[in-house]
């Protein structure tokens, strides 16, 4: 893949990631429960609080680890080793980087395939 798309690419994937951190936060920090009605909160309400402040939690964990990936990723350009794999030092195939521009190394499938040396 050409560093300039990938560049952009992650740079896109960046500012979505750091827009869905900040809505994810946001929702967390109101405590408000989606299509809520006004009034008293029963027991069962404080359970389904709980259960979608653990999925945000969740998703806020997945969408903070993916940024440090496409950040790792962009540093990886700027240090010119964007495509080789951080573990083996093969290249990354294409594909790979196509589905997962901010791939930093060879799937399982991918070391199968490569030649033995």
């Amino acid at each position: 893949m050409d560093t300039q798309v990938a560049r952009e690419r992650l740079l896109d994937m960046q500012q979505q990631l750091m827009a869905d951190i900040d809505g994810i936060r946001s929702r967390l920090e109101s405590g408000v429960l989606p299509d809520t009605p006004e009034g008293g909160a029963d027991f069962g309400d404080r359970g389904a609080h709980e259960q979608f402040a653990a999925q945000d939690e969740g998703l806020l964990d997945g969408a903070k680890r993916r940024l440090a990936s496409v950040e790792d990723a962009l540093k990886r350009i700027e240090d010119g080793t964007y495509g080789i794999s951080v573990v083996s030092g093969k290249p990354i195939p294409e594909e790979r980087l196509e589905a997962r521009p901010d791939a930093a190394t060879l799937t399982d499938e991918d070391v199968a395939d490569a030649p033995l040396r």
